[in-house]
């Protein structure tokens, strides 16, 4: 395997295309590029007479080096532009593969003619020229350079593209954003790079301020499509948004379908799956949409562990806060009825949830006029009077949130 290795790499590191053998046979080097690379005449061409051939054969090569160049470009932006995707990538591949070999095939080709018309016929053989070992690692070193200055480009266009994206962050990031500065520098990056979720989350922001929202829901989909893998803390002020600019746009109805089909994408805990649903259900009883509140709170309580009683407790707290905002006042005692008795039984746990639910349970009370169980809710919560109206649920109305990226 070894040898093998070492034998590819021989070929591309050397760099001479002729030689004369042992035997007096000339062998001119073609475009194989993994064996038999080698065309061979019984016969001594001295080197001035093969000067032109060669010369041929450095103008074909110098060309091939151009289409080479030239398709990977022209693929890249096609890739980037059309075709950003998995598939797309590897269909890119493909073409990217079949032109190159099509390019060596035609090159060699062309410079099998070449040599026949001059020469004739010729064998096939291994291009193995007789090289001293100083010479051998000359060439090692001067292929190594080639390495080291595409690295180096490489190293140059990623850092030009972090470059531009640190640029784009600092003008929506400063106390007076600068979003025209952003959006002629995001539309710089995405010519030449690839897209990142940020550079669609910051132009959805620019739609969002100019009114725009068909353009911003658009763009925060693609944000979206592109980062459904790990959940972030960041990923509920994007959800939140995400309903806002789909209900400005395509109706509520539609924002909540949206949430759904992107919020089941994410591989999400417990905890976090609870918090989404606080968000859409929120979302949902401000736009009056409540037909399956009640219905994704049981949802999520039957997906939980029997013996996981802590996330129970919080979630069916949720839930009678929902069904307090929807107006179905005697569910929600009940589920109070259930839990506040449940955290006094453990206040080293809950006892900073009590307060809070005595006075949510008291406001459900006074909507169905028992002021005189209200009352004792509120004085048992130890809330100060003037305080307590803090703590009755409210709606909170949709709305975008321009964070800092």
């Amino acid at each position: 395997m070894k040898n093998k290795i070492n034998y590819y790499f021989n070929n591309f590191v050397n760099p001479l295309l002729y030689y004369i053998d042992k035997d007096g046979n000339s062998v001119f080097r073609n475009f194989c590029l993994f064996k038999n690379n080698g065309n061979i005449y019984n016969k001594t061409i001295p080197v001035k007479e093969a000067g032109h051939i060669l010369e041929k054969r450095i103008e074909f090569g110098k060309k091939l080096r151009l289409y080479n160049i030239s398709f990977t470009v022209i693929l890249y932006l096609i890739f980037l532009h059309f075709m950003f995707s998995f598939s797309g990538l590897l269909l890119t591949e493909l073409i990217w593969i079949l032109l190159f070999f099509a390019g060596r095939f035609l090159a060699a080709e062309a410079y099998k003619k070449l040599l026949i018309k001059n020469y004739g016929e010729y064998r096939i053989t291994d291009f193995t020229p007789p090289i001293k070992q100083e010479k051998k690692t000359e060439y090692k070193k001067h292929f190594a350079s080639k390495i080291v200055l595409i690295l180096i480009f490489i190293i140059i266009f990623i850092s030009f593209g972090l470059g531009l994206i640190g640029l784009i962050k600092y003008n929506v990031n400063k106390a007076k954003p600068n979003y025209n500065t952003a959006e002629i520098l995001s539309n710089l990056y995405l010519k030449v790079y690839p897209p990142i979720p940020v550079i669609y989350e910051i132009r959805a922001c620019e739609d969002y301020i100019s009114g725009d929202f068909d353009s911003a829901t658009n763009n925060y989909l693609k944000a979206f499509e592109m980062n459904t893998k790990q959940f972030k803390e960041k990923d509920y002020t994007r959800f939140g948004n995400l309903l806002y600019l789909v209900k400005k746009s395509n109706g509520s109805q539609n924002a909540i379908d949206i949430f759904n089909e992107y919020a089941t994408k994410y591989k999400t805990t417990i905890s976090q799956q609870s918090k989404l649903l606080w968000i859409k259900s929120m979302f949902s009883i401000a736009s009056g949409i409540t037909d399956f509140v009640e219905a994704d709170y049981n949802d999520l309580l039957a997906s939980i562990n029997e013996n996981d009683k802590r996330t129970q407790f919080y979630i069916l707290s949720d839930k009678a806060y929902m069904l307090y905002l929807m107006k179905d006042y005697h569910k929600a005692i009940e589920i109070y009825n259930y839990i506040i008795p449940y955290a006094k039984d453990n206040k080293d746990k809950y006892s900073k949830d009590i307060p809070r639910l005595l006075a949510e349970r008291g406001f459900a009370k006074k909507q169905l006029r028992d002021k005189t169980g209200a009352n004792a809710d509120f004085v048992e919560s130890k809330i100060n009077l003037y305080e307590i109206q803090k703590f009755e649920p409210q709606i909170i109305e949709p709305e975008f949130t321009l964070e800092k990226f």
